[in-house]
């Protein structure tokens, strides 16, 4: 299997698992199905039968991904991005450079990042293109750091990040996908325009 159907894997799984849904979000409609037949076990509202007629785990209701009215540079560029090939390494030296918010464990100085099972034995961190888009999928009260994306990337090195989970557009990194952000050089400070 390719990287890019992993990945694809990966932001499926990654967000029915997430466990919290953005204010205003509803759940997509229960694809219909045919009536069972006369024999078929009938399940009660909620539960799924496997064809044995046992119970099975309710199935998870498809994710609603709410689009973003970009309200800064790094989202208006992780939009132009999406379509437009010529923007996203703007958009990734961006993400580096600017301020976003990491979602962390606690309100505690220290607290180390916040880690979700996003499927069995795939855990997933959260990052947003800003606190207010913390706020808008995860609440107000959720714990968050402000900082640089280098310096939430560096903190986050050898683990999964969803960036702006819930909301469109969004982004998977794994593992080897940090390596490859933080790879790029440290725009040196200008000391103004040459003379």
């Amino acid at each position: 299997m390719t990287k890019a159907p992993l990945r694809l894997c990966f932001l499926s799984l990654a967000l029915a698992a997430i466990p919290f849904a953005a204010q205003g979000q509803t759940p997509l409609p229960a694809p219909e199905t045919a009536p069972p037949a006369a024999e078929t076990p009938v399940a009660a509202p909620g539960i799924r039968l496997n064809e044995d007629g046992a119970n099975v785990a309710p199935a998870r209701p498809r994710p609603v991904l709410v689009p973003i009215e970009p309200a800064n540079a790094l989202e208006r560029t992780f939009i132009a991005a999406l379509d437009n090939p010529e923007f996203r390494p703007i958009f990734r030296r961006q993400l580096l450079d600017l301020n976003v918010a990491l979602v962390v464990a606690s309100a505690e100085a220290n607290a180390p990042p916040l880690e979700v099972e996003v499927s069995e034995g795939r855990r997933a961190s959260f990052i947003f293109t800003s606190s207010e888009r913390v706020d808008q999928v995860m609440g107000p009260n959720t714990p968050r750091q402000v900082m640089t994306g280098r310096a939430a990337l560096e903190r986050l090195r050898g683990k999964n990040i969803v960036l702006n989970p819930r909301l469109m557009p969004m982004l998977t990194l794994e593992p080897e996908d940090i390596v490859a952000y933080l790879a790029a050089p440290v725009p040196r400070a200008s000391a103004g325009p040459a003379q």
